[in-house]
């Protein structure tokens, strides 16, 4: 064997191990999945749409260059601090360098330029958009002095770029331009990056015994209160921009609204009532399932109206 085979094999199977620890492919993939059925379910919906099936191909795999490269912007910008607390990920350790996370960067948006323009010139303008804002979260806005401190300002502003992906998709699935599209599209587009919210604020809720010194947390910085509203109100407002997507089923989505809110509400409960580090970790954890459980309520919804 070649000393140049024995480099690239040691090259893929160091991206393989990076895979695995940072974007783990089955739980990706699948969650990946479910945010395109949602969104395919919202387009085939609509009465002004014929879709095209090779479309969903395209997008797919668009998509998740996208969303990989997005895990490749926090591996350089959480650099620093996870050199001091998360010094055994593949960047601090030196699995992977930094050149070849940029390279990695580089060649996603290659393939997201491709696989959306590939549906047509409404998909190109929608993703170099998604595209230009993502570059510009990754510079973070130019301003990183300035928002870094603030935490939540600073995870809200960078969850943004989901409306920007979510409207590609659309624009994409439908051949619309992004200005032209069905009302319905910009209100699941907003309510995905509220979902986003969820996920981000959620996953960095802890009790007081699991804080770490240097570390903030939005239970840190808010308070255990403070970190469940903060939280329970992206979801009230999720609840709330589905009810007005026209073809969304009104009482199934109330429905099933109030089990979702009603879940969340007893878990943040037990939260704040208990100090324990089980039922931290169950309010983080409900809070990350929370996006698919809307998912697949969506999904359902639209199943139950074709097939009932």
């Amino acid at each position: 064997m070649s000393e140049y085979t024995q480099v690239r094999k040691k090259q893929i199977g160091d991206w393989f191990i990076f895979t695995q620890e940072r974007f783990e492919p089955v739980s990706h993939f699948l969650m990946i999945i479910m945010f395109l059925a949602a969104h395919y379910f919202v387009v085939d919906a609509s009465k002004f749409v014929i879709l095209e099936p090779i479309q969903l191909l395209w997008v797919t795999l668009g998509t998740i260059a996208f969303f990989l490269k997005l895990r490749f912007y926090d591996e350089i910008k959480d650099y620093d601090t996870d050199m001091a607390y998360n010094p055994t990920r593949p960047l601090p350790r030196g699995l992977v360098k930094h050149f070849d996370v940029k390279k990695g960067i580089e060649n996603c948006i290659i393939l997201e330029i491709i696989f959306f323009t590939t549906c047509g010139v409404s998909g190109f303008i929608s993703i170099i958009l998604a595209i230009a804002y993502s570059l510009a979260m990754y510079r973070e806005f130019f301003i990183g002095d300035l928002i870094r401190p603030h935490l939540t300002t600073y995870a809200t502003t960078h969850t943004v770029v989901t409306i920007f992906i979510s409207v590609s998709i659309f624009s994409a699935m439908s051949r619309y331009y992004f200005w032209d599209m069905d009302g319905d599209f910009y209100l699941f587009a907003i309510a995905n990056w509220l979902l986003f919210n969820i996920f981000e604020l959620g996953r960095k809720v802890y009790q007081p015994c699991e804080e770490r010194d240097g570390v903030d947390t939005y239970s840190s910085i808010w308070g255990k209160f403070g970190a469940v509203i903060l939280v329970f109100s992206q979801a009230a407002a999720v609840g709330v921009l589905l009810l007005y997507i026209s073809t969304i089923d009104f009482f199934f989505m109330q429905a099933f609204q109030a089990f979702s809110l009603g879940t969340l509400g007893l878990i943040s409960i037990i939260y704040l009532i208990r100090k324990t580090v089980i039922s931290g970790k169950l309010f983080r954890a409900f809070s990350s399932f929370y996006i698919v459980l809307i998912y697949l309520g969506v999904i359902a919804n639209y199943l139950i109206r074709r097939y009932s």
